[in-house]
């Protein structure tokens, strides 16, 4: 059987498709290695972040956000499964599902607070590759310690 070869515009779907994934996974490796100046290149300059009850928009605070949240943790790790990515050009949605593993104190790494989450997004391409224009987090299930993030200050 002879397969047909890709057409320029599959390739330029798959390699996007893989753009999008790569801009996810290291979105999330940067949050476990609290690299804050990379998390904020993930995003759009107009970007927008949804987590439990907050919307935090702009570069400086969706990264302030974690960076207030996550300070508590010694050690993050999220697991990061079942992409779903539809492209339109230079644009982009879908989602991902992650467990998240918060660890307080690495000389005890038995106590954690897990939490699974589904993550909804929207992505556009610009000059400088593709970024989250808008991310929506759901948590769906807690195990363990309780995870909650803080209030923003008042001047935030």
């Amino acid at each position: 059987m002879h397969d047909e070869p890709a057409t320029n515009a599959q390739l330029r779907l798959l390699l996007d498709e893989r753009a999008i994934r790569y801009l996810i996974l290291s979105a999330w490796a940067a949050i476990d290695s609290k690299d804050w100046p990379t998390y904020a290149e993930a995003f759009a300059p107009d970007g927008a972040f949804e987590i439990m009850g907050q919307r935090r928009v702009g570069r400086d605070a969706i990264v302030a956000g974690p960076a207030r949240d996550l300070a508590k943790y010694d050690a993050l790790q999220h697991i990061v499964t079942n992409e779903l990515i539809r492209v339109d050009g230079d644009l982009a949605e879908g989602q991902w599902y992650a467990i998240a593993v918060h660890v307080p104190s690495a000389a005890d790494a038995s106590e954690h607070a897990d939490v699974g989450l589904q993550y909804r997004f929207r992505a556009r391409r610009d000059a400088d590759g593709w970024r989250f224009t808008e991310v929506a987090l759901e948590p769906k299930w807690t195990a363990g310690m309780r995870f909650d993030i803080d209030e923003p200050p008042e001047d935030a």
